[in-house]
C-alpha cells in the first residue's frame, strides 16, 4: 500500500508528514479534518517519520514523499487495533455471566469494560510499535 505525502516540519532528526490523499471516508471533506482525529488523541492525521530516507536522502519542509507500508505491516497494525477490545469484550462479558453480577446489566457492564480496557491496550500497543513504513523522495517536487 503506497500514498503520496508531505513533509510538514522537520526537527531534531524526525520529519512529521502528512498524506496528500483523502480518507476513502470522505469525512476530510466535509470537515477539513481526519474523521479518526479523536483515536489519535488529538493529533491532526499526520505521522512522524525519520527525516532521512533509505537512500540517506534528509527530507526537508515541503517535500513530496510517497510512504509504503507492507501489506504484512497493515494486517499487524489491524489486529493491533482491533483484538485487544474485542477481546475484552468478549471476556469481561464471559467473567459478567459467569460470576452473576447483577444479571444480564452486570454482563453488559463487564462487557463494557472489558471493552474500554481492550481499548486502552490497543492504543498503547500501537503507539509503542506503529507500523513500519518506507519514505522515499518525489525529486523535484515541493510546496
Amino acid at each position: 500500500m503506497e500514498t503520496r505525502a508531505r513533509v510538514l516540519t522537520v526537527r531534531d532528526g524526525r520529519a512529521r508528514i502528512a498524506c496528500d490523499d483523502r480518507a476513502a471516508c470522505g469525512a476530510c471533506g466535509r470537515s477539513g479534518r481526519c474523521a479518526f482525529k479523536w483515536f489519535s488523541g488529538g493529533a491532526d492525521a499526520t505521522l512522524e517519520v525519520p527525516a532521512r530516507t533509505r537512500a540517506e536522502v534528509l527530507l526537508v519542509p515541503g517535500q513530496a514523499v510517497t510512504i509504503a507500508v507492507g501489506d504484512g505491516e497493515v494486517l499487524r497494525a489491524a489486529a493491533t487495533v482491533y483484538l485487544p477490545p474485542l477481546t475484552g469484550l468478549l471476556l469481561g462479558a464471559a467473567a459478567g455471566s459467569a460470576l452473576g453480577v447483577a444479571g444480564e446489566a452486570g454482563t453488559l457492564l463487564m462487557a463494557a469494560v472489558g471493552g474500554l480496557a481492550g481499548w486502552g491496550v490497543a492504543r498503547t500497543w500501537s503507539r509503542r510499535r506503529p507500523p513500519s513504513v518506507s519514505i522515499e523522495a518525489i525529486d523535484g517536487e515541493t510546496a
